[in-house]
């Protein structure tokens, strides 16, 4: 796919695959309380929705303050199945808050520093620098020249790709490069043969078809299972489906972690049990009878799930 950008705000010369930021004067009249000017900035959306990968670019900056940064959209806590709101995100890149090099996060209307490194370091001038922002599910690692310098664990959900550059002087982007790889849907059940029903004749080829790897948690099981194994998965997994019709320790331990990093989470449940656990009833749950009707119809519901989320 050829990538085009669009100026959100701002104004930036956009050739072919690069970029220039050459900030203007137009800012000159604003005050910021205690008699601050505010520094221009541009704000781009590119064409591409990115969930998975690495993003690549170079950036060659005539300020050491100067920012550029790459933003992706957060997704709202337990977001499976609900309307994508591209409104919250996380920047990765130059000069980030309190950091020459890290991550910053914009929500519900107000800046969060996030994890940074670079304390008193000053960003480069008139070389080109080389940012590249890897995302596996939650993971986030952000190099520079190809070092490691910040990592991150956050809810990401599959949106377009933002660019903010900010400076004083004049900001130069090239060769901006996605490489996306394939979403995993990480599934956690009691392994026995009703289950395994679901799996292979639901859960499975349908995620699959929406263009998930599918990874169930017993082939961890099977070599030897550590707990990092677990919660390493659920990370880099772009969404979780657990089915809690069993009061089974392992998968509601997985359930609780997938909860607490904001995985967005599809829960199952046998229609026959009673009733769920008070910890997770308030959470939307696809209830199904365990038969050919009722499988269709899980499948139906899970499909109308997954398309949300790939809206």
């Amino acid at each position: 796919m050829n990538m085009h950008w669009v100026a959100l705000s701002g104004n930036a010369e956009i050739d072919k695959n690069s970029i220039t930021f050459s900030p203007h004067s137009t800012l000159a009249s604003v005050t910021l309380p205690g008699g601050r000017v505010p520094t221009p900035f541009c704000v781009l959306r590119s064409n591409v929705l990115f969930e998975q990968g690495t993003i690549s670019l170079k950036v060659k900056v005539a300020d050491s303050n100067a920012r550029c940064q790459i933003a992706l959209p957060l997704s709202a806590p337990n977001s499976a199945g609900q309307v994508p709101n591209y409104a919250n995100q996380v920047y990765a890149g130059l000069n980030s808050i309190g950091t020459a090099y890290g991550y910053s996060i914009f929500r519900n209307g107000s800046w969060e520093a996030g994890d940074g490194t670079g304390d008193g370091t000053r960003v480069p001038v008139g070389e080109w620098i080389h940012l590249q922002l890897q995302i596996q599910g939650s993971n986030l690692m952000l190099y520079v020249n190809e070092v490691l310098v910040a990592s991150a664990v956050l809810p990401l959900q599959k949106g377009p790709i933002d660019l903010l550059l900010q400076s004083v002087a004049p900001v130069e982007v090239a060769d901006v490069k996605v490489d996306a790889a394939p979403p995993i849907c990480f599934v956690v059940m009691q392994f026995t043969d009703e289950f395994n029903s679901l799996y292979k004749e639901v859960i499975s080829p349908t995620c699959e078809a929406y263009g998930y790897k599918v990874v169930r948690a017993d082939d961890f099981y099977t070599s030897g299972l550590i707990i990092s194994d677990v919660t390493n998965s659920i990370k880099e997994a772009s969404i979780v489906i657990a089915d809690i019709t069993p009061d089974n320790p392992n998968v509601f331990y997985e359930v609780g972690y997938a909860h607490a990093i904001d995985k967005p989470t599809i829960l199952l449940s046998d229609r026959q049990r009673e009733r769920l656990p008070f910890d997770v009833a308030g959470f939307r749950t696809l209830f199904y009878d365990n038969t050919i009707a009722g499988k269709s119809a899980v499948e139906e519901r899970l499909r109308k799930h997954l398309d949300n989320i790939a809206a």
